[in-house]
């Protein structure tokens, strides 16, 4: 399902529950059907609960099964459209939103369908950053300012990298952190920028360790003025989740950061499609 689609077209090529089933179908098995438990081919169709039976071994299974659509008891005409609001929505779409738009009974149903679609959304991570990366902490959530200084009471540490040719912004990934320790800024630059590639970061000595595999450039205030003057590219990617996160959000608890971070970097990946 591409999210190029417009919302004519999207309801042209799905206009029924039919239509529905039968591309998750030839989505999961482009080659026809292979039972995910003894890789048997044949089958006999239960139609009543649309599930497969194989013929080998008779185990039984659904279109849906180990799906981002796995045991939700919605129609795929609704969820579906779900995925399609989400994915082509510029701001996102608060699970209340969604309930309003597809008719969902409960808010708890809307809010788990919409966890799933945000697991989906998360990235592979096999495109790395390269040529020349920002890269930054910032603190999101949280109720109260805290205390001064680099903590802050009640928010969540989230780590930045952002890839730049000096005057247009490319890819970026965000990830909650647990420190500024040395150990947990290294494995989250090494999961995501390429090695050799040119990093700029503030003087926090954490970020010692990128002398050894980049060319680092630790930059200070003393230079540049302002400190949204040192790193322009990630503190405009910080300042755009902040204002998505709260034009869009009314609760953002921080057990569930990451997958709002998924969510953001997802949107921001693809803003040229």
């Amino acid at each position: 399902m591409s999210c190029l689609l417009t919302f004519f077209e999207y309801q042209k090529q799905f206009p029924t529950e039919e239509d529905c089933f039968n591309y998750l179908v030839n989505l999961r098995w482009p080659h026809g059907f292979v039972c995910p438990k003894c890789g048997g081919s044949e089958y006999y169709m239960l139609s009543k609960d649309k599930l497969f039976q194989c013929k080998k071994c008779r185990h039984q299974t659904s279109a849906t099964a180990g799906t981002v659509f796995h045991r939700l008891r919605q129609p795929l005409r609704t969820l579906f459209l779900a995925v399609y609001f989400i994915s082509t929505s510029k701001k996102g779409m608060s699970a209340m939103e969604l309930r309003r738009k597809l008719g969902i009974p409960g808010y708890k149903t809307a809010w788990l369908l919409m966890q799933k679609i945000r697991r989906a959304m998360a990235s592979s991570g096999k495109w790395l950053l390269t040529t020349m990366v920002e890269v930054d902490e910032t603190y999101i959530g949280g109720y109260r300012e805290g205390r001064r200084g680099r903590g802050a009471e009640g928010k969540t540490l989230v780590a930045i990298a952002v890839e730049t040719n000096g005057s247009t912004m490319g890819r970026a990934y965000l990830k909650t952190i647990d420190s500024f320790t040395k150990a947990d800024l290294k494995k989250f630059v090494g999961d995501h920028v390429a090695k050799g590639s040119r990093v700029a970061t503030d003087s926090l000595k954490s970020y010692s360790f990128l002398n050894n595999d980049y060319d680092h450039t630790p930059v200070t205030k003393k230079i540049y003025g302002k400190k949204s003057d040192m790193l322009p590219k990630v503190h405009l990617v910080v300042a755009n989740l902040k204002t998505w996160l709260t034009g869009t959000y009314n609760c953002l608890p921080a057990k569930h950061l990451q997958k709002y971070l998924d969510e953001f970097t997802f949107r921001s990946n693809r803003r040229w499609a």
